[in-house]
């Protein structure tokens, strides 16, 4: 191959995204985070935002019995302090993480938990890197820039460990974390799904979803449940790794999704604003990088 051939071939080789990438390799490590930034909800004053995930009616607390209960008497338990807020009919398999029996699958309902609970099996106490991890420390820093116009009431999809979810956020800010496991009882967060916000309808000046989009079986449905707990004017935050190639699932034990640009970008073309998108360079991988982006829910809703 001439020399000609080979620059010929190595300009169709680079993805048009390359030439976007940053490489700011600013950090923060995780403890710098914990005690700062927004100010965590407590239960009570959760509760008057909180609805059935399955009737989407709203909640009031029983004390004495420790469960919140809907107007149709549906009741949901409290453990350790956490609102424990999945479906009716998946509680009967939840420990501290959800966990079906393949015999348990009798509809498209059990089959798609049952699918969700397959990968929480296979990830618990292992989801995130290290707080060591200069990877880690760098997608902190780089979140935190994302969220730094964020404002008011946040809701954290898939807040693994509210403390640094709320030190993420400018300080002043009002914080909820929810997440689908409680192996832990504090910080306070609720449990729950993200294709199932057990959430009032807008409820939240802010929804972010910082790297847990990828572990949502349904994420579009997540992005819609985002739209309806956002009030008019609210804004949606996303972190997550987006593909160029290489985004084969068959070695993954941990996400449902290696997205391509698209369908992020696509996803939101639906009514959403966007507002800022930024990439950044991940390993020094060729085949992904980081996307960073807000979008806002427009002010006057149409759809």
């Amino acid at each position: 191959m001439s020399d000609m051939h080979r620059k010929a071939a190595s300009k169709t080789d680079e993805h048009p995204l390359s030439k976007g990438i940053l490489s700011d390799e600013r950090v923060i490590a995780p403890g710098v985070l914990v005690g700062g930034g927004a100010r965590l909800l407590s239960m009570e004053e959760v509760v008057p935002l909180l609805v059935s995930p399955d009737s989407g009616l709203a909640l009031t607390f029983d004390v004495l019995r420790e469960q919140l209960i809907d107007a149709k008497g549906a009741q949901y338990p409290v453990r350790d302090g956490l609102p424990l807020l999945i479906p009716k009919g998946l509680q009967r398999f939840y420990t501290d993480h959800l966990e079906m029996p393949p015999e348990a699958v009798t509809d498209a309902f059990y089959q798609y938990y049952f699918l969700s609970a397959v990968k929480q099996s296979g990830v618990v106490g292992a989801i995130n890197a290290p707080a060591s991890d200069i990877h880690y420390q760098r997608h902190l820093f780089r979140m935190k820039d994302c969220l730094n116009t964020a404002h008011g009431l946040v809701l954290d999809v898939g807040c693994d460990d509210p403390e640094i979810g709320a030190g993420l956020l400018p300080s002043g800010l009002l914080y909820v974390g929810l997440d689908p496991f409680c192996q832990r009882a504090e910080p306070f967060r609720v449990v729950g799904f993200g294709e199932q916000l057990p959430f009032a309808d807008s409820s939240f000046d802010g929804v972010m979803f910082n790297t847990s989009l990828d572990h949502i079986l349904d994420w579009r449905r997540a992005v819609e449940e985002a739209w309806r707990v956002l009030v008019p004017g609210g804004q949606l935050f996303i972190s997550t790794l987006v593909w160029t190639s290489n985004a084969d699932l068959v070695t993954d034990s941990v996400h449902f999704h290696h997205f391509r640009d698209y369908e992020i970008l696509g996803a939101l073309q639906d009514g959403w604003e966007i507002e800022r998108k930024i990439r950044y360079g991940y390993k020094g991988n060729t085949h992904r990088h980081g996307l960073y982006l807000s979008a806002r829910k427009p002010a006057s809703v149409s759809r």
